[in-house]
């Protein structure tokens, strides 16, 4: 007997469904190094004598990156840029991304998620010491803080998408 049926080919999937299978530790990855860039250039301007971020982007001057830098502000504990601290927070938190997505261990999730709300809160009184008393912006500090908010929310929508963190592998997440 012959069949006359035809295999049925599968559509390779869509953009959007690449993107959701994506492990949500290689996103927060992602977002950490973006950040750990930023905090990297900061804290080299910093640390270099007679150095201030540049507030150039593509040949227009945005914020005021100089005053921002000059400010006290900038350097809270023991005269350490907060930069340094960035460097560090990023650090940590793209380790702690890498290990969550090779181990799927939740704690990692937490963690991770536990330290950028720290960051964020930080983010926030920097915010306040820019706008309130530096009375400037600089939008290297902006960019940084929009990439730390970026890995909390991303951290917070999987910490609220996983019912029973015991129960549910990551790849129940993607879905």
């Amino acid at each position: 007997m012959a069949s006359n049926s035809k295999a049925v080919e599968s559509a390779p999937p869509s953009l959007w469904g690449r993107i959701r299978h994506i492990h949500p530790g290689l996103v927060l990855a992602a977002l950490d190094l973006i950040g750990l860039g930023i905090a990297s250039y900061l804290t080299k301007v910093e640390l270099t004598p007679g150095q201030a971020p540049m507030c150039t982007v593509a040949g227009i001057h945005v914020g005021d990156c100089e005053r921002v830098a000059a400010s006290p502000y900038t350097r809270p504990i023991a005269g350490i840029p907060v930069a340094v601290y960035g460097v560090f927070l990023s650090i940590t938190l793209f380790t702690l991304a890498i290990a969550w997505w090779r181990t799927n261990n939740y704690k990692l999730l937490l963690l991770h998620y536990g330290l950028s709300l720290v960051g964020v809160a930080f983010e926030v009184w920097f915010q306040v010491a820019q706008i309130f008393f530096i009375g400037a912006f600089c939008i290297w500090c902006e960019s940084y803080g929009i990439s730390l908010v970026l890995r909390f929310l991303v951290a917070l929508w999987v910490y609220l998408r996983t019912p029973n963190p015991n129960a549910v592998a990551a790849e129940g997440l993607t879905e």
